[in-house]
């Protein structure tokens, strides 16, 4: 799933986002994937229990976003179990709509 961090950062263009990603040193891209999808990871934002929150550019409606993946340590028999609580997690929000809550964009595997 993908969502926007903040509305003011969507006007942000291609060329901009490149300037503000780290540059990719090995260490780093050791550290995560370099896309995700259709999306370039710019950097790790966070992470808990159950999954792993990157930022990202989408390329295609040139805006920022952060994407939310199930991390790859989840034993075989809980990633279905992960992917379930993830996919409930993004209904809801998409059933939401207030200023303080972000949108889903996409949902998948």
């Amino acid at each position: 799933m993908s969502v926007p961090p903040s509305s003011s950062s969507q006007n942000l263009t291609r060329a901009e986002a490149e300037r503000t990603e780290p540059s990719r040193t090995a260490e780093a891209a050791v550290a995560g994937p370099n896309k995700i999808g259709r999306f370039v990871v710019l950097r790790k934002l966070g992470e808990g229990g159950m999954g792993i929150v990157y930022a990202g550019y989408d390329d295609e409606l040139e805006r920022k976003v952060a994407i939310k993946v199930l991390r790859a340590d989840f034993a075989r028999h809980q990633q279905s179990i992960g992917q379930a609580r993830l996919l409930r997690e993004a209904q809801a929000m998409a059933r939401l709509s207030h200023p303080n809550v972000a949108q889903i964009y996409e949902v998948g595997k």
